[in-house]
């Protein structure tokens, strides 16, 4: 492609500020929203568990994440170091 192209870079993706803290916590944790005291209660009440079985719940999952997201070589597209988990821009 760089010789049909040789002009085109590889693009950074903008992330908003407001997606930025979501992604670090669902590649940390394994989910996009927190889970605090109130929802872990509404989630007993209602008979879930307090923690749904989602990633968050499996740490091997995380690990799981993390590798897709180093081989798709998403973390440099947008800019991020998943090991201290902090944007380089």
């Amino acid at each position: 492609m760089t010789d049909i192209f040789p002009w085109r870079r590889p693009v950074k993706v903008p992330i908003p500020t407001t997606v930025k803290t979501q992604l670090i916590r669902h590649f940390s944790i394994g989910l996009l929203y927190p889970i605090n005291d109130e929802v872990m209660e509404v989630r007993q009440r209602s008979g879930l568990s307090p923690v749904p079985p989602t990633a968050h719940g499996y740490p091997e999952a995380v690990q799981d994440i993390q590798t897709l997201i180093r081989a798709m070589k998403v973390d440099k597209k947008i800019g991020l170091d998943l090991d201290t988990m902090e944007y380089q821009y």
